[in-house]
């Protein structure tokens, strides 16, 4: 969106007739470039740099601190482009000194044949997270003058975590990414057990019951796992991939327990004493513990953070949001002191600081170190193409819903509450639904299920929309289904997931 120029109106982003420019299967090599003047795009080519649109950072010394660059709320993140430009030439080496087995299963994923190919971005992020953990914190020779240099290195870490963060946006396979290094970790140990290069133990830690449940497709022995319904394991390392052990959790299963609890029970007068770090890592990890460093994926990984001190007043969800940030983030220390953890790779589309972290809202993580964002993958045919209403019937010269979320603060002021906001939203959102179903009955694949995305601006007024439109709502762990307040095809329910509504 176009900022003001003094006096100056904002001027919307012009559509353009050609949003796809690129293969899903190949590195980018175009993209769409909007003038900031006139909101004109421009097709431009060569690959869109990493970075985000935010707004200024306090001091010159953190932006110096994050390694980088700011023009007119753009940040552009260097780690990412010296990553991208190494991960480049290390493929062209064939993998220079990685192990038979890691160039076996680089290869595997890329050959020609495959039934089902592996998209670009998915290949880039597990090239990036091997290539960093394989080749570069081994200190192996390259064949190249690497722009990722040694002291980069000490940038990817959080405390005492070294974590690697993939920006991928939703709709583009980060459960497949996550699989495929499950993979290159188990058959790597599988092979050489005395390697702890690579975990044979893995933790994925995830926002949600829901989420969970879906992540079930990592387990190897798991009907409809990733592993064989990607081809993503040789026959001959099949035997190595089921040598390693997978725990797949939730962040309300981090919790430390109470002094009084016992066999899952409160009690006002038995006081055990604060749980041990080597308790609550053998309580954690279960048949994990024991089997060294682990390798931990945090899907939605943005929901782990450590939080700054600030003054900023909070939101009850805001203050909810922190203690979903401050377990995560203490269970996984604590794993870390007792056991080890080798390093976390975190998977998120937004992988920033939120408001309720103190830090400046919409910093992103130091630790980023592959970028495929939106914009790259409605280029790229992978996510759907956001539709703007660009006509009513109230013949105003721009749309009434083209700008609802300033309609509906002008009419609110200032922090209205989520439920205030989705009554104002109601008309709009049942309008474009109505839309959007009409186009999807007349030109719909069948084959492909529906996909609605409704975009907010902040997580707390996601949860409103989402508990309201797919009629799905969580309290104390519980899951309960009501009917949708939009569309009865838009409400989540135990049995058919083929139509359902997911929160982001």
């Amino acid at each position: 969106m176009n900022r003001n120029h003094g006096e100056q109106q904002e001027l919307p982003i012009q559509p353009v007739d050609e949003p796809i420019l690129c293969s899903p299967y190949e590195e980018p090599s175009k993209h769409w470039h909007y003038d900031r003047e006139t909101g004109r795009p421009n097709r431009i080519p060569g690959r869109r740099p990493p970075g985000y649109w935010i707004d200024a950072y306090s001091t010159p010394y953190e932006q110096l601190e994050l390694s980088i660059i700011q023009q007119e709320g753009w940040s552009r993140l260097l780690l990412v482009e010296k990553l991208r430009a190494d991960v480049k030439r290390w493929r062209k080496t064939g993998y220079r000194n990685a192990t038979n087995v890691t160039k076996r299963l680089l290869r595997y994923w890329q050959r020609e044949d495959r039934e089902t190919p592996l998209f670009f971005c998915q290949l880039e992020a597990v090239e990036t997270v091997i290539y960093i953990a394989e080749i570069r914190r081994a200190k192996h020779l390259l064949g190249f003058t690497p722009d990722f240099k040694d002291e980069d290195l000490e940038q990817l870490r959080d405390g005492e975590l070294i974590r690697y963060g993939c920006k991928m946006a939703t709709g583009s396979g980060k459960t497949v990414v996550m699989a495929m290094l499950i993979a290159w970790a188990f058959c790597n140990r599988g092979r050489e057990r005395a390697d702890t290069r690579f975990p044979s133990a893995v933790l994925a830690v995830c926002p949600g019951l829901i989420i969970r449940d879906r992540l079930k497709v990592l387990h190897p022995g798991e009907k409809g796992n990733y592993y064989d319904k990607f081809d993503l394991v040789p026959t001959e390392f099949q035997k190595y991939l089921i040598r390693g052990k997978i725990k797949i959790t939730n962040w309300q299963q981090l919790q430390l327990k109470t002094p009084n609890t016992e066999n899952g029970t409160s009690y006002r007068v038995v006081n055990k004493g604060e749980e041990t770090d080597e308790a609550y890592t053998i309580r954690i990890l279960e048949d994990l513990a024991g089997r060294g460093e682990i390798m931990v994926l945090n899907d939605e990984g943005h929901h782990a953070y450590r939080l700054l001190d600030s003054n900023i007043s909070l939101s009850s969800e805001d203050k909810e949001e922190q203690r979903t940030a401050t377990v995560w983030i203490q269970g996984l220390d604590r794993i870390q002191q007792a056991c080890g953890i080798r390093f976390a790779v975190d998977l998120s589309a937004t992988p920033i600081y939120l408001r309720s972290s103190g830090h400046p809202e919409g910093k992103p993580f130091d630790w980023i170190v592959s970028d495929f964002g939106l914009g790259d993958a409605i280029e790229s045919g992978i996510t759907k193409i956001p539709r703007i209403p660009i006509s009513d019937s109230t013949g105003r010269p721009e749309p009434r819903y083209f700008r609802l979320w300033e309609h509906i603060t002008n009419e609110l002021g200032k922090n209205p509450s989520p439920a205030e906001i989705y009554v104002k939203a109601h008309e709009a959102l049942t309008m474009l639904a109505t839309q959007w179903r009409e186009q999807f009955t007349a030109i719909g694949d069948p084959a492909i299920p529906n996909c609605m995305i409704v975009v907010c601006p902040e997580t707390r007024i996601a949860k409103e929309f989402h508990q309201r439109i797919s009629g799905e709502k969580v309290s104390d762990g519980e899951v309960r289904y009501e009917p949708s307040e939009v569309f009865t095809e838009l409400e989540n329910n135990d049995k058919d997931t083929s139509s359902e509504s997911i929160l982001h």
